[in-house]
């Protein structure tokens, strides 16, 4: 009796097709397609079967238009000017020495206004040219606050913290494209 396989392999060799279901009008790509978004759809209803809310993957910052912080489903809340700094810090990537935080003054009113409760320009102002003082310790204060806060919100919260050694330019490690940023 002639083996089936050899006499498959013989077929397609013989007849150049290219794609063995070919002959009945199948294209495997076009098999393989249907076949994973029936999965796909299975899975979703499965899913909601079960009730649970599908996530962002958990590496996900997304910062909403009134600058809440979640971190893929968790929100992050702190102080806000623990918040004003984190969220000053995640918009430069390259990293800001502490001494050259004076620079970013305007930067940084901008953010506390949109983040705090005060509407008083004085109030805003005041707290600010605070943090900005080098000799008071109210920047570290905020960063550690914000280092603690992600700490405790997740297990493995190096990526998100600001860090940097001393002299050197401090910044949030993560790579940028796991930010959204609402509009």
């Amino acid at each position: 009796m002639l083996d089936v396989g050899l006499l498959a392999l013989y077929y397609f060799s013989f007849c150049r097709l290219e794609e063995p279901l070919a002959a009945y009008g199948i294209k495997w790509e076009e098999q393989e397609t249907e076949e994973l978004l029936a999965f796909v759809s299975k899975a979703m209803l499965e899913v909601e079967r079960r009730g649970i809310t599908p996530a962002l993957p958990s590496q996900t910052v997304r910062i909403t238009r009134g600058l809440r912080i979640f971190i893929g489903q968790r929100e992050m809340k702190i102080r806000p000017m623990a918040k004003t700094v984190w969220l000053f810090f995640l918009r430069h990537p390259e990293g800001i020495p502490l001494k050259q935080f004076i620079e970013y003054e305007k930067e940084l009113a901008y953010l506390y206004k949109k983040v705090s409760r005060s509407s008083s320009p004085t109030e805003i102002s005041a707290r600010v040219k605070r943090i900005l003082d080098l000799f008071n310790n109210d920047l570290n204060v905020n960063i550690a606050r914000v280092n603690r806060a992600l700490s405790a919100l997740l297990d493995n919260a190096c990526d998100y913290r600001i860090s940097g050694s001393a002299g050197e330019p401090k910044r949030i490690g993560l790579d940028r494209k796991w930010v959204i940023w609402e509009s």
